[in-house]
């Protein structure tokens, strides 16, 4: 899914556009035990309450591309009967109603997540009468090509909130509060079947993890079956490893600012596409050998980038680089400067030591004191 198909699904989670009709779900204990299940018709719910559930709703599906959200694909083993897309499947095909199956699921997320406190487990099913659009991109709410029915399952840790005194709005005075479980932001979650090219993907899952350092793999990996593509700090790890093996002693401060303008290049060519510019291994090859990589180096590269990327794996352009600004590291020393400002910063050769210099403009500061404009030659 791009962020286009993201932001439309996400809109489906709001009070006033609401497309959930009903809820499940189980409160799970430390212990990993179910305290209680959930059944809910969704829009029979009071307002306040339908508003919160889809806040839940839009957190899971919230975050950037890569970094919080996954596009999974299903091996074909796991959609053969008895693969977890199978069952997937059959639990969106039921529309949430199979006990069993709801046993089953939650079952099997008490088994795999590694959630150490009390969670909630929250499914909610949804159908969205998918309109056409013209060829201007304009919706047409009467035409209709597809039905997409879908399942979205948030986890969220529950939290004690301490006593205390609360202000209370509504009689505009300080109150006691006892202690109290809250429902917390969701951690980790997922979205099936993927919304693609506008249109239900059965072979595809959209997984959600809230924190890029706390990914919960477990969750592709047990629940969904599926791999888990690189996360944006290793194919930032990967793509840096990747050009420094091929470029060797060609590594210099030159070869390595004209690959991140080419990187950078590549994303403004096609930033009206919605999608993540994904970078392929020949793409990578070019670039590096139009900014500096001998053939010698380029010969180990294809190995470098399977062993750190995947055979056949890509890195996503805004992951691998950030093409927005140049910044220099050295001990204690760190320069940023913006992409398109980076050609200021040049190498210099002085009594044989090699210098970065940058020109003295007129609005330098430091500390906040403009330095002279100009000098006198003493």
């Amino acid at each position: 899914m791009d962020k286009k198909a993201i932001a439309e699904i996400r809109r489906l989670m709001t009070l006033k556009n609401c497309r959930i009709d009903k809820i499940r779900g189980c409160y799970v204990n430390e212990n990993r035990e179910i305290v209680t299940e959930l059944r809910e018709t969704f829009l029979a719910l009071e307002e306040e309450t339908v508003e919160k559930y889809c806040e839940i709703f839009r957190q899971t599906l919230g975050g950037k591309p890569g970094r919080n959200l996954f596009n999974l694909e299903f091996p074909l083993e796991e959609e053969a009967p008895g693969g977890k897309q199978d069952m997937l499947y059959r639990l969106q095909q039921s529309e949430l109603e199979d006990t069993t199956l709801l046993r089953a699921f939650y079952d099997q997320v008490i088994e795999t997540t590694q959630f150490p406190d009390k969670y909630l487990i929250l499914l909610a099913h949804g159908v969205y009468d998918i309109p056409g659009r013209t060829s201007d991109g304009l919706e047409m709410d009467d035409a209709s090509d597809y039905v997409y029915s879908f399942i979205l399952c948030s986890l969220c840790p529950v939290i004690l909130l301490k006593e205390g005194l609360c202000y209370d709005s509504e009689k505009k005075s300080f109150l006691d509060r006892r202690s109290d479980w809250s429902v917390q932001r969701p951690d980790a979650g997922f979205l099936f079947p993927s919304f693609n090219d506008r249109c239900p993907d059965i072979h595809q899952a959209l997984f959600f993890a809230r924190r890029p350092d706390e990914l919960h793999e477990e969750i592709p990996a047990q629940i969904l079956g599926c791999p888990m593509p690189l996360a944006e700090e290793d194919q930032r790890d990967a793509f840096k490893n990747v050009v420094e093996t091929a470029l060797g002693r060609d590594c210099d401060f030159e070869n390595v600012k004209n690959i991140h303008e080419a990187i950078g290049q590549l994303v403004e060519e096609q930033k009206d596409s919605g999608e993540p510019v994904q970078i392929e291994k020949v793409q990578l090859r070019r670039i590096l050998y139009e900014n500096g990589a001998s053939q010698e180096s380029l010969d180990t590269f294809d190995d470098a980038f399977d062993s750190a990327v995947g055979n056949g794996g890509t890195l996503a352009a805004e992951n691998a680089a950030d093409t927005s600004r140049l910044e220099i590291k050295a001990g204690s020393l760190r320069i940023t400067v913006k992409a398109d400002m980076a050609d200021m910063i040049q190498t210099r050769f002085i009594d044989g030591v090699e210098y970065l210099t940058i020109p003295v403009a007129n609005d330098i500061e430091v500390n906040g004191i403009r330095i002279l404009q100009s000098r006198k030659d003493k």
